[in-house]
Formats: C-alpha cells, structure tokens, sequence
C-alpha cells in the first residue's frame, strides 16, 4: 500500500513539473496570464509544459547527454523558476494567488449540471480504463510504446535496434519515458494517465475558446459534451495511447487563438502562444508540419480575401506563427539528417485516381458515420448553410478554409496512398477516424459560431419590443 501510494505521488509530482515548467513560459510568451482564463492557462501550460520538455530531451541527446531524471527536470526547472521570479514571473503569480483568495460563486442550472454530468461519465469510463489495462493497439504499441521503452532503457533517443516509422516526431515517446522516470519505473498503465488528463485539458480548452466566442455557459458546456459524446472516436483516443488526441490539442489552441486574433477579439501574446501551438502540432505527429502549415495559409487567405485594416502589416505578423512552426519542426529534422534517418519518401510514390475516387466516397461516408462523429460534421455542414454571406464576410472564414481545405487533403493523401486495390478499403478504415479527430474539435469551434448566430436570433426575439402586442377579444 505505501509502494503504491509513493508511486502515484511521483505520477502526481512528474504531472506538476510539467505544468510549472509550461505555466513559467507563459510568463515569457504573454504579457499578462491572466487574460486569459483559468481553463486556458491550464491548458497552455501543460502544452508548453510538454513541448519544451520533450524537446529539451531531444537537445539531451545531440549533446551526448544521458537521460536522467536530474538532467530531465534539472536545468528546465531552474530555468522556469528563473522566469517566476523575474518581474514579470512575479506579477503572474501575484495576480493569480489574489484571484484564487476571492472565489466567485458559480450556479449552475439543470442544464449546466447534466451537461457536467455527461462529462463526468464520459472520464469515469475512460480514466479507469486507461489505468487498468497496458498499451495496446498497433502504432500505439509498435510506433509510440515501444520506442518510449527502448529510450527509458537505452537512457536516450536511441533508434538504431527498432524500424517503427523511425521519421515520425518523438513527443509521445519521449513524454512516456520521461514519465517512466518519474515513477522509477516502466508502467504503461500510470503513464497511460496522460491521455484522459490530455482531452480533459482538450474540452476545456474548447469550453473556453467558446465562451470566448460568445456562447452562453448553457451553449458552451452543451457544445464540449456535444463533442465529446458523438461516436466513439474521442472516447477511444482517450485511453489507447495514439499521437492523434494531441495533435488535436494543439490544432485545438492554434485555430481558436489566431482566429481571435483575426477577429480582433484575441489577449495580448495570442500569436506567440500560438507560435507555440503550432510548434506542438511539428513535433507531435508526422500530419503535424502540413496541418500547422494549412493554419497559416487560411489565415493568410482570409486577411487577403477581408482586407481588414493594416491587413499587408497583419500578414507579416503571420511570421510569429510560422516561426513556431520552424521551431517543432527542424530540431527533429536535424536530428534525422545527423542519425540518417529516411524520410518516409515511400507515402508518395504516385497518383491513382481511383483511389481518390474511392476516397470521396469514404470520406462523406465517414463525414455522416455515427461511430466516427455521430451528428457533429451534419450539424456543422447545416451551421455553414444558414451563416449564408456571414461565412465569406468575416473571420470565420479562415476556420472554414482551414477544415475544408483539410478534408480535402484527406483525399489528396489517400489518393498517393501506396496501396494495392484489395487493401485500400481497409487502410481507410485503419486511418480516417484519426485524421478526422485533428480536425474535429476545429470544426467544432466553427459550429460554436453557428451556435452564437442562434442564440443571438432568440435573445433578439424575445426582446420586448420586438413582439407585438396580444389583442384582447374582450374587448370591443
């Protein structure tokens, strides 16, 4: 029993590290943390947590340095806790302690509390389940399990004793090993934590972003368990140990902060928060760099298209972003250069326009299947429909763009797929519910708008002056 309660301290203090460390380089990117709210600065935290660990073990390993829990936490932690103290650090956590000493009540209604219930079941299922049972599933075992138990064996990212997609990003790997050494050792199922923690962070992420948009709490909470309840794919993602519900994340954080920004609606150090997002999305998986890419590229297109004020100054601004995209993206290219690590040049060997063919077909199929998504992509495709000239006349447009464009390299993918024609249907199977959850919270957030333009039509109907007035038939 003290075993046991001494290894879920370390699980819990190898979680805590990364959120200081995450929430120490807020203070560095943003001005003022609290801008942003308490669900986001969680959020945040962790991502930069994770992104700036896991990198700075892969700077371990250029430099020769062996994998160790003092060199791991050691010199991130000094540096983190050199950032709180410096003025700006301090003012953060000064401004934070003061909010938590005032604590204002919340009521929740009845539709608050089922919306948090459906929640709450939804972790109460996937928790245990991803604690109770080992790593399993192919690439979470072949591509991402095994390569975190040779690095905590070997004490580095060593890949010369496995060919599992050597080229794919080592987030994951990395993060796993790193919370094997916290807990001392390797343990699939403590380590597996990471996931359900990850998607909570997800919805609240997308909570937030939404409230942000507008949406009352009722709409909001109902929107988060909307996703999080349609089909099975989120919840399956949120235990199976996949690079795929991060990726999410961090497409998550980048679409909604540069929205706001585009929208005019963003706090200060939005876009550096989301250079750091999209320096995530590089790291985390190889579809990372052209998703992060296609954040840009919409963003790009819808200043050009709105031509907002100062829109040429904007679109040099989009640098920021992009520089983050830079950032998660060589260190691991260099890495591959130095080690000579092919490049995975095998998925795009030709063109078959069958199979682009066949992926159009699957692809709507999938758009509309209850298993992947159940009623979410219907319901946005109807949300499109009635924003009418509201989609092409405002910001909006950048996240449409965004989720369009991308659904369409789905298809363009599947289309250079090396795939003989008897296992096409199969690897389709084997691939699209993962490519559509990185774009799903995404589309989401695009619905959250749909979901504004309603509430804004029923608050504006029942304004009193807009009904007219009940005539009495007893009256003469």
């Amino acid at each position: 029993m003290i075993e046991a309660g001494i290894t879920l301290l370390r699980l819990l203090l190898g979680l805590g590290a990364l959120f200081f460390l995450g929430y120490a380089w807020l203070t560095l990117l943003i001005p003022r943390p609290r801008d942003f709210s308490g669900l986001e600065r969680a959020a945040f935290s962790f991502g930069a947590g994770v992104l700036v660990l896991t990198l700075w073990m892969l700077a371990l390993t250029l430099g020769g340095v062996p994998f160790g829990l003092e060199w791991i936490l050691g010199p991130p932690l000094a540096l983190a806790a050199a950032l709180l103290l410096a003025p700006r650090g301090r003012r953060a956590v000064r401004e934070d302690w003061r909010a938590c000493q005032v604590r204002p009540r919340i009521a929740f209604n009845g539709w608050d509390w089922l919306f948090l219930g459906l929640l709450g079941i939804v972790f109460l299922y996937a928790l245990p389940r991803a604690a109770l049972y080992p790593i399993w599933a192919w690439d979470a075992v072949a591509t991402w399990g095994c390569k975190a138990r040779i690095f905590y064996a070997s004490r580095g990212l060593d890949l010369t004793c496995i060919d599992a997609h050597n080229y794919y990003p080592n987030l994951i790997p990395l993060l796993l090993s790193y919370l094997y050494f916290a807990l001392g050792q390797v343990n699939d199922s403590l380590a597996k934590v990471i996931f359900p923690l990850w998607g909570a962070l997800l919805l609240g992420l997308l909570y937030s972003l939404a409230a942000r948009l507008g949406l009352s709490r009722r709409s909001a909470l109902g929107l988060t368990a909307f996703l999080a309840l349609n089909g099975a794919v989120f919840i399956v993602h949120l235990y199976i140990a996949y690079a795929d519900l991060p990726l999410a994340f961090f497409t998550l954080g980048g679409a909604g902060l540069i929205y706001l920004w585009l929208a005019g609606a963003a706090p200060r150090g939005s876009l550096t928060l989301s250079a750091c997002c999209l320096a995530g999305m590089a790291w985390c998986k190889y579809e990372g760099p052209p998703l992060a890419a296609t954040l840009i590229l919409a963003a790009a297109l819808t200043l050009a298209w709105l031509r907002p004020a100062r829109w040429v100054r904007r679109l040099g601004q989009l640098s920021v972003p992009l520089a983050g995209l830079v950032a998660g993206y060589l260190p691991w290219r260099l890495f591959a250069m130095q080690q000579k690590i092919e490049i995975g040049a095998d998925h795009i060997q030709g063109f078959y326009p069958h199979q682009m063919v066949q992926a159009i077909y699957y692809l709507l199929a999938g758009l509309a299947e209850p298993y992947y998504f159940g009623f979410l992509w219907p319901a946005l495709a109807l949300a499109l429909i009635l924003a009418g000239n509201r989609l092409w006349r405002s910001p909006r447009l950048f996240l449409a763009l965004f989720v369009g464009g991308n659904l369409l390299a789905i298809i363009l993918a599947y289309a250079v797929a090396p795939t003989g024609a008897a296992e096409f249907p199969a690897y389709v199977r084997a691939t699209l519910d993962r490519l559509l959850l990185h774009l799903t919270p995404v589309a989401a957030l695009l619905l959250a708008l749909g979901l504004k333009d309603v509430d804004s039509a029923l608050a504006n109907r029942n304004l009193p002056g807009n009904h007219p007035l009940p005539v009495s038939k007893a009256e003469p």
